[in-house]
């Protein structure tokens, strides 16, 4: 065997062997407990979702993945710990329809990027956003809004769970659409906004069917439509918005799991893989449903292309409609 050759063979085993030593390390995944980052507050549908899915994620992977909340500035600074971790698959973020959606055009400083940053795994859920009004008003549909507004012109006003969430856009849109004088009462989170719907405080708000629907049962408020493509499992009799009238407005708040951009493929394989055996068992469909959400599975691929399109939309929505954050 001449040198030439002998070297051209060294050359190719080592690199053999680099690759099987790779594929051995990718096999062994996970090796250590991983951790998943809920970029909100405990309590909330976001650190639900975070830990039902780490709980079953972890069953299938044989190992635990332990539940981190890091809170602040709209699920900026979460994001923002996970955009720096380093890409091996042992720290994900429950990333949702603000950090994947919304924020990238609401806030003009932003310490990551929300598509070069990330490697998507797959989605969760989501919750559609609700219109939910105080029964006193006595109204029963959208029509009897529109003929609500026009007799009594300026006293119309709609809260939602802050500037720039899904509800605001989705309020704003609806309010674009049917030329409707209303005003935006930001709050706190859905919970606050649709308890003073309910009690009086406000009119009307733009929630997250999770808060709604358990309420409706106080006869207090209604719920006038849905915005999203289908009805909702938790709320079947009420119609969407297209059956209304407006087929555009469709909004909802949606989870998805990303991990750092640069993690090995088989690694998001695996997580992928977790994922969907996750959101197959009927315990997990019924915890989602306690949250009006609707499981929404998606291979990894389906999810970039998704968000990618979210951050167009919101971006084309919040510019025309001028909707700032800052």
């Amino acid at each position: 065997m001449t040198p030439l050759i002998s070297r051209r063979w060294v050359r190719v085993a080592a690199s053999v062997a680099l690759a099987l030593c790779g594929a051995a390390a990718h096999a062994e995944y996970p090796d250590h407990p991983i951790q998943a980052v809920s970029p909100y507050a405990a309590g909330g549908a976001n650190d639900f979702l975070t830990r039902l899915m780490a709980q079953h994620m972890g069953t299938a992977l044989k190992t635990t993945i332990v539940v981190e909340n890091k809170a602040g500035a709209n699920g900026i600074v979460g994001a923002g710990f996970v955009a720096k971790s380093a890409p091996d698959g042992y720290t994900l973020l429950m990333g949702n329809s603000a950090t994947h959606g919304t924020n990238p055009t609401l806030y003009k400083q932003m310490p990551y990027d929300p598509d070069k940053d990330f490697a998507p795994v797959g989605m969760v859920a989501s919750v559609p956003i609700v219109l939910a009004v105080n029964a006193k008003l006595g109204i029963n549909n959208i029509e009897e809004l529109l003929a609500y507004a026009k007799s009594h012109p300026g006293k119309l006003a709609f809260g939602s769970s802050g500037v720039g969430g899904t509800g605001h856009l989705c309020g704003e849109a609806f309010k674009a659409e049917t030329g409707l004088d209303m005003v935006h009462v930001p709050y706190k989170g859905d919970a606050p906004a649709v308890a003073d719907a309910m009690g009086g405080q406000v009119p009307m708000a733009f929630v997250g069917v999770a808060s709604a629907a358990p309420l409706l049962a106080s006869g207090k408020i209604r719920i006038l439509a849905v915005a999203s493509a289908h009805r909702s499992g938790s709320l079947p009799n009420v119609p969407t918005m297209a059956e209304a009238g407006y087929k555009d407005i469709q909004f909802a708040q949606w989870y998805a799991l990303v991990t750092r951009a640069g993690t090995p493929a088989p690694v998001i394989a695996k997580l992928n893989e977790a994922t969907k055996v996750a959101l197959a068992r009927d315990d997990v469909k019924k915890s989602l449903a306690t949250q009006g959400a609707d499981p929404e599975y998606m291979t990894p691929e389906q999810l970039r292309a998704f968000y990618q399109s979210e951050i167009k939309r919101f971006a084309e929505i919040i510019t025309r409609l001028g909707i700032t954050a800052e």
